[in-house]
């Protein structure tokens, strides 16, 4: 076949390919699903902060922080995030599907966290000191149901929650006040049937889940669908795909962290809260992996901060990359690659796709390396990943062990990213040299021209 029939064919498919990647990503739901996270990453970010003062890793103020009682306290905002990140979650995705229906949202937010609750036990076991079982209580919530083990029952609650919602007002079940009556006394009227009836809806589900061997809705979707779900997508491998599919997705000029994150976000946030919420109780990081998700994108997506380093090196020769490093390297030290990958260009660039790709993935093995040894062990605090480089690897491990680490990843991406960079460069400083003769040819024409 001739070769560039052969092109055309593979960019016609690759064209809509990304076409209906694009498409899928505009879905009505999956919409509603990436902003409902982004929603909620205001108050994450807020017990982020109190995470990130209780961390600093200076023993003198962990000391302080011990016997002066304000580490329980700074424990406090982190605890209300993520030991109830389910209730922020329905709250979100019920608002995001009215919405998305041109509905009135805080309404049908107030439907979907009541329709939560209605399915949410209000009763446990207590325990004595000596571990004999008190009488059962009935005024408890549970934390485990209205944490991060009902992180997907909460996303299924709030979106149907708020269908139904829609539904019921669609078929004009509900009270319709004079047009005298105020706005929100009419709101309120018009709420009641199709509140009602959602609610109603959500008792015959709590009942019927009473009658399985499971017992509650929490229960059931933990079993069924939580529990595998972030096993196989929660651990070393799910880390992997999350890194390597958003990476790839930036070469073809696709936010693909942010792609990648709407496929996975119910299994990512639940990674990320399991592991604050351990940290805020003085636990173990139960996933580890996780935990260094953030560092191992030095300079950004592709761990590229090593690639501005080359630039601004003497083995560069390209005056274009020469410039783009000394432009780039600020935000680079603190994650933020988007002067990078445009101005390289990294998109469509098959010169640097392969590092781009890989470097991640390599950083992430060598972490894990270090860790199986013992030497590197993440908290689990949920840091902020534009923190500057160095600093960034201490909070996560709460130690210098990060800082070590984090200079070693460096090393190791400039090595992978060194030969692919000099082919790059080498492109590059060859067509300057091709524009430059050209220029001066067309000005040797103007002068004799004139």
């Amino acid at each position: 076949m001739n070769p560039f029939i052969l092109k055309a064919e593979r960019g016609f498919l690759m064209n809509k390919f990304l076409a209906k990647l694009t498409a899928f990503t505009q879905t009505r739901y999956m919409k509603v699903l990436l902003n409902g996270f982004m929603a909620i990453t205001a108050i994450t970010i807020c017990g982020s902060l109190f995470t990130l003062v209780k961390s600093i890793p200076i023993p003198v103020w962990q000391d302080f922080l011990t016997s002066s009682g304000l580490g329980t306290i700074l424990s406090i905002p982190i605890s209300i995030t993520t030991d109830a990140i389910a209730l922020y979650v329905v709250l979100a995705m019920a608002y995001q599907t009215a919405k998305s229906f041109d509905r009135d949202g805080f309404s049908a937010a107030l439907v979907g966290i009541g329709s939560f609750l209605v399915l949410t036990p209000f009763s446990t076991v207590v325990y004595n000191a000596d571990r004999t079982v008190q009488t059962p209580v009935s005024s408890v919530i549970p934390l485990s149901a209205i944490g991060s083990s009902g992180m997907f029952l909460a996303i299924i609650v709030g979106i149907f929650a708020a269908r139904l919602y829609v539904f019921f007002l669609d078929k004009g079940w509900k009270i319709s006040m004079p047009e005298s009556v105020p706005a929100n006394i009419a709101k309120m009227f018009e709420d009641i049937i199709p509140g009602g009836l959602v609610f109603l809806v959500f008792l015959v589900i709590r009942y019927l889940m009473g009658l399985t061997s499971f017992g509650t809705a929490q229960a059931f979707i933990y079993g069924i669908l939580q529990a595998p779900l972030t096993h196989v997508g929660g651990g070393l491998g799910g880390l992997l795909v999350y890194l390597i599919v958003g990476n790839v997705l930036w070469l073809f000029g696709i936010h693909g962290g942010m792609i990648a994150y709407v496929g996975m976000a119910p299994v990512v946030t639940v990674m990320f809260t399991e592991n604050q919420s351990a940290f805020a109780q003085g636990l173990a990081c139960p996933h580890p992996e996780w935990g260094v998700q953030g560092l191992v994108l030095m300079g950004g997506a592709g761990a590229t901060l090593a690639l501005n380093l080359l630039m601004m090196s003497k083995l560069c020769k390209s005056q274009q990359f020469k410039a783009l490093g000394k432009i780039a390297i600020v935000p680079s030290l603190f994650n933020i690659n988007e002067p990078l990958i445009f101005g390289t260009p990294i998109i469509m660039n098959p010169y640097l796709a392969v590092p781009f790709v890989i470097t991640p993935a390599i950083n992430t093995f060598l972490c894990v390396l270090v860790m199986k040894i013992g030497f590197f062990v993440p908290t689990g605090a949920n840091i902020n990943g534009f923190m500057p480089f160095g600093v960034l690897g201490t909070l996560v491990s709460g130690s210098w062990t990060g800082l070590v680490v984090s200079i070693l990843m460096l090393a190791l991406d400039i090595v992978i990213y060194f030969p692919f960079f000099k082919v790059a460069d080498n492109h590059n400083y060859q067509l300057e040299l091709a524009n430059a003769e050209t220029e001066k040819d067309t000005a040797d024409t103007e002068v004799k021209a004139a």
